[in-house]
């Protein structure tokens, strides 16, 4: 192939590259050589508590018990507490879950790095901020509420993140749509999520539809600036065609918004359908996402920040006027 051409190929790659990082890429700016290195070591709770010999149960708890003293506060020389713990590693289904827990999580190296960057991203932009100690456990799928933090302590229940086909999942009652989110690829989202709504979050009033919207599109700014690397159809939990649909159809969705003056609209109904989880937006076909109207409030976020490079992530948080930011924003899909 002649150098020309050769030249030319590359810089029409180098465009559609650089053209297909999205705005957040461009304009969440990083001092690379100022972060902080982190070193995550995740304690995993579930295994220790698991691969105690039965026959020496209560021997093994108290061995164990300096290392988890937040699963294990009870008295350990009560031999109900004891007995209550024993039930719960010898029942067969949290016996399953653990060993599916086990064969899908062998180990936590990948994980770990993963949130050592992400930790050090999120000090970078909230320095005065706490950072986590990570711990995970079986939780006997407690789907609720997958990651919580107390303090400075994170608990994963990593029975929750076994994959869209696990074969127990089902018998939760839980949509499709749910169930394949509950995959590992998005454990790192949700932690760094749950840091969000503990940490950060200002957690103001929301009246109007627009409010809902641009507080949504400030959690995904966030998940942009702190898991760089993290797919857009994984933090917005999108198949790849749902994420295309809303990319293709987002000046449609704009334009359904404002032409039927839903922006300020107060009603809890016109809310949840452009807001609440579901199989896709009602009023739109059946390929598209839920969340629309969470989706366009990232765009306008995005936009917005663009315009104004000089806001820090911490000065966006705090920043609660939702008119304010559309009217500064330019948005214009």
């Amino acid at each position: 192939m002649p150098n020309r051409i050769r030249l030319i190929l590359s810089l029409v790659v180098g465009i559609l590259v650089y053209s297909c990082q999205g705005d957040s890429q461009r304009s969440i700016r990083v001092d690379e050589s100022a972060l902080t290195k982190m070193d995550v070591h995740i304690k995993r709770y579930g295994e220790a508590l698991f691969t105690i010999d039965t026959a020496q149960f209560g021997k093994g708890l108290q061995k164990i018990q300096p290392l988890f003293p937040h699963f294990l506060d009870a008295d350990l020389n009560d031999s109900a507490n004891i007995a209550q713990l024993y039930k719960f590693v010898t029942d067969t289904q949290t016996r399953k879950l653990f060993d599916k827990t086990m064969e899908v999580y062998p180990e936590l190296n990948g994980l770990e790095a993963n949130l050592a960057d992400a930790f050090s991203r999120y000090h970078y932009f909230f320095p005065d901020n706490s950072i986590p100690h990570v711990y995970t456990y079986v939780s006997d799928m407690y789907f609720e509420q997958p990651v919580w933090i107390n303090d400075t302590v994170m608990v994963v229940a990593l029975d929750v993140y076994l994959g869209k086909d696990f074969i127990l999942y089902p018998f939760l009652g839980l949509p499709q749509y749910k169930i394949r989110c509950m995959a590992p690829e998005y454990l790192a989202t949700d932690i760094l999520k749950a840091m969000y709504f503990e940490y950060i979050w200002p957690n103001p009033k929301q009246k109007t539809l627009l409010d809902r919207m641009i507080a949504g599109g400030k959690l995904l700014y966030y998940l942009d600036a702190v898991l760089p690397g993290t797919p857009d159809s994984i933090k917005l939990c999108y198949t790849e065609k749902k994420l295309e649909w809303a990319e293709e159809n987002e000046k449609q969705v704009w334009a359904f918004i404002v032409q039927n003056e839903l922006l300020y609209a107060m009603d809890f109904s016109t809310q949840s359908n452009l807001i609440q989880d579901g199989p896709f937006t009602t009023g739109f076909s059946n390929e598209s996402p839920s969340r629309l109207g969470v989706f366009i409030g990232w765009k306008i976020i995005r936009a917005y920040m663009a315009e104004h490079p000089e806001t820090s992530l911490q000065d966006l948080m705090n920043l609660n006027d939702a008119q304010l930011i559309l009217q500064q924003s330019g948005y214009k899909p």
